[in-house]
Parts: C-alpha cells; sequence; structure tokens
C-alpha cells in the first residue's frame, strides 16, 4: 500500500505539468562497483555505488552526492568517504518502507540541481527511490508530461513497479 501512495504521488504530480517541457535525453550510465545507472545531463541516476565508485565518480568530475538512502541503511559511512574525495554529500531521505515524495523533498532536490558546480549522482539502495524523486522533480520543477516522466523514470530504475505505473497511466500491466 505504501509503495501504490508513492507512485500515486509521482502521477499526481506529473499529471500537473505543461506538456511542451523538453526533456533531456536519458542515456545508460556505467561506472565500476555503480550498479546500472541512467545518465540525463548532469544528473546520473542509480543504485549505491561502493566507495571505489565514488572514488571514480570524483576522478570524473562529479561534484556532489545525494542520497535518498536514511543514514541507518548503511553499515559504512557514505558521507565521510564523500567528503574524503572532496565532493559534497546531500541526503534527502525517503525512508522505506517507501513513502510518498513530498514538496520537502522535491525542493531539496531543486535546491541541489538549481546550480550545480559539476555532475551529480542522486542514488538509493537499487535506483527506485531516486529515480521516484527525480520524475517529481521534473514534473513539478519543469512540467514534464506524466507518460515522459514516468517513461525515463522506468528506465532510470524504477522498474519494481512498472505494472502499478502501468495502471496508474490506464495503460495495464
Amino acid at each position: 500500500m505504501k509503495r501504490l501512495s508513492l507512485f500515486l504521488a509521482v502521477a499526481l504530480l506529473s499529471a500537473c505539468g505543461d506538456r511542451s517541457a523538453t526533456v533531456p535525453d536519458l542515456v545508460p550510465f556505467d561506472a565500476p562497483g555503480f550498479p546500472q545507472g541512467a545518465q540525463s545531463g548532469d544528473v546520473v541516476l542509480g543504485g549505491q555505488p561502493t566507495p571505489g565508485a565514488l572514488r571514480a565518480l570524483a576522478d570524473r568530475g562529479y561534484t556532489t552526492i545525494v542520497s535518498t538512502r536514511t543514514a541507518a541503511e548503511l553499515d559504512w559511512d557514505e558521507r565521510a568517504v564523500v567528503e574524503s574525495l572532496g565532493m559534497r554529500f546531500v541526503r534527502i531521505p525517503i525512508p522505506l518502507p517507501a513513502t510518498p515524495v513530498g514538496a520537502a523533498q522535491v525542493a531539496a532536490l531543486d535546491r541541489v540541481l538549481a546550480a550545480p558546480d559539476g555532475p551529480v549522482l542522486l542514488h538509493c539502495a537499487g535506483g527506485t527511490r531516486a529515480a521516484v524523486l527525480w520524475a517529481v522533480w521534473r514534473s513539478r520543477a519543469h512540467g514534464v508530461d506524466a507518460a515522459v516522466t514516468l517513461q525515463q523514470a522506468e528506465q532510470a530504475g524504477m522498474k519494481l513497479v512498472q505494472p502499478v505505473v502501468g495502471q496508474l497511466l490506464g495503460g495495464g500491466p
């Protein structure tokens, strides 16, 4: 039920968007020690990177790491690793079981992405929460059409809920 409410929030927020907004292409992103990810402009979405992947991202010029995980989800200090590599760490928690993405979380991501000083990684454990937050942000901050936003969120890692999203959009499972 909580997952359904999370994705209802995505669908409802996405439905309010300006259908004429331009959407950057979403392309696959691959780095050693990083689960399959997707990239849109200077933002990469995906699952939890290893400390080695964080080093590789720093070497590629990434400046900000945004985690949607709670501090209790990891058995190592991601903030310390990120900051030791000279990058900024931002936590925008979306607790498990997944809760609806709220206005405060969208506003926090908007502040991070409003004036980035380099490429940004937005991640969670497996990619779903990061993709959902990004989709809601795309809709609210940039007026992206619901169908486009949800399709891109699926491509960016929101695969676990494809049937739910399909039903919300009226397309079936």
